[in-house]
């Protein structure tokens, strides 16, 4: 997290299971979400608190300490959500996922954005490309592979990695790239776009978009 988020969330978090977390409901989290997108030149990573990135930080010290610098959500499923209260003798207002927030936030961002895609699955981040162009027309949504090139920066990154290694690298990768929010969405996509019935659509475009490389 930039110093810019650290400002924006330290009168509203809590901390659960040794990690700070924002205490927020929906439209403070999605206006806090707006608000850094805006603060060009900035960059704030966002993540969600569940149940395999709980574990994984226990027995991941370097894993542990990324998650301590990232923008967290509180999600998991309702056992989850029941430790969490029981641990901390707070309730929890809300919980996030990945699934439910990004659409979210793409939708309660009036203002059309250049949006990015990343992975290192082609066919799963040009599915979700078109998901989202379908979802939210009016950005500019473009996907970003595992070996692009890019030199055009993005206001919002959604990261797809469906284990946490795929995760690592590409955050590593996109470690250089501009950008005002980064959402690491980890595998929470996946309902979007898996066993879903075909349909036909109007196309957004004649070609699917690419990030800008070189």
């Amino acid at each position: 997290m930039n110093a810019s988020g650290e400002f924006l969330v330290s009168a509203s978090s809590r901390t659960l299971f040794g990690l700070r977390t924002c205490d927020l409901g929906w439209n403070a989290a999605l206006g806090l979400a707006e608000g850094l997108i805006s603060l060009r030149g900035n960059r704030t990573t966002l993540a969600f608190l569940d149940e395999r990135t709980v574990l994984r930080q226990v027995v991941d010290a370097l894993y542990r300490d990324q998650l301590s610098r990232r923008l967290l959500l509180p999600g998991g499923s309702r056992i989850f959500s029941l430790l969490a209260n029981a641990l901390q003798a707070k309730p929890t207002p809300v919980r996030f996922s990945a699934g439910t927030f990004v659409p979210a936030l793409l939708t309660f961002l009036e203002k059309g954005c250049r949006i990015g895609i990343a992975g290192e699955d082609i066919a799963r981040i040009d599915a979700l490309r078109s998901h989202f162009a379908r979802h939210a027309p009016w950005h500019d949504i473009v996907t970003i592979a595992r070996d692009d090139e890019i030199v055009q920066r993005c206001d919002l990154i959604v990261v797809d990695a469906t284990n946490p290694a795929a995760e690592r690298r590409m955050e590593r990768r996109l470690s250089s790239v501009p950008a005002g929010l980064v959402v690491m969405a980890a595998s929470g996509l996946s309902g979007l776009i898996e066993d879903r019935p075909t349909r036909v659509e109007a196309k957004v475009g004649s070609t699917p978009a690419k990030a800008s490389f070189v």
